[in-house]
């Protein structure tokens, strides 16, 4: 089952029960972001999470600040009746002043795992008409694998032109030295690399590899599918 199909069975499923299980009041509570991608700005000031949920209102952040800690958790709406399916996409908030050396807290007063902006590696190329994702939406394909949530990672989705339905770049980045798949071999600015052809049923096509404090995949959804050689030059162009 691919991502996107495993996130719709999912939000489906959770739609159905929570349908089942509504009660005849709008019921509004706050719940934990771990198991989200969560994003620190480089300023500190606005924190971005991905999230996909179902039989709800969209989710929002929330943060209570103090000297020390900043607490973030989301606030969930549930109406009563009947519900639509939910959604996936990113949220954000913003903070009174910024982060700074205080402590990032979920809701359960644990630190919350997030990734900062600012050690963010961004590409110097980008194949001909690709432009970031449109702000609030996720960097994600089907059959791309889901980023760990137990360890800093953050995905930067680019398409081609404005037709969501044409190509995607998605530049992963996840803290974390993990090992390449099996693939073609290559070289990314001297760290050997893999590219990973796709499936017969169609999955997006990946380059990988580590320099030893991350780990990174650039991937190609389509149609149409960058090349090989598009893949390597963006990224030899990754910089923070």
């Amino acid at each position: 089952m691919t991502a996107a199909a495993a996130i719709a069975v999912l939000g489906g499923g959770l739609a159905i029960n929570a349908w089942m299980n509504r009660d005849p009041e709008t019921k509004v509570y706050e719940g934990p972001v771990a198991g989200h991608l969560l994003l620190v700005s480089s300023d500190g000031q606005t924190l971005t999470l991905s999230i996909g949920w179902g039989c709800e209102k969209q989710p929002k952040l929330v943060v209570r600040e103090s000297t020390g800690t900043v607490k973030v958790s989301l606030r969930h709406t549930v109406p009563p009746g009947f519900c639509d399916p939910g959604g996936i996409g990113q949220i954000t908030t913003h903070l009174n002043k910024p982060l700074g050396t205080r402590a990032l807290n979920d809701a359960t007063d644990r630190p919350a795992v997030h990734f900062d902006e600012h050690d963010l590696h961004r590409p110097a190329f980008l194949p001909e008409n690709y432009y970031p994702y449109p702000a609030g939406r996720m960097a994600q394909l089907p059959g791309l694998a889901p980023l760990p949530t137990d360890t800093p990672a953050w995905a930067s989705g680019y398409r081609l032109g404005t037709d969501p339905e044409q190509g995607s770049l998605i530049i992963s980045q996840i803290l974390r030295n993990g090992t390449t798949p099996e693939g073609r071999a290559a070289t990314i600015k001297g760290h050997p690399a893999t590219i990973t052809p796709p499936n017969s049923q169609g999955s997006p096509r990946s380059l990988t590899w580590s320099d030893g404090t991350y780990t990174f995949v650039v991937t190609t959804g389509g149609p149409p599918r960058l090349s090989d050689e598009e893949l390597i030059h963006v990224g030899e162009s990754l910089g923070s």
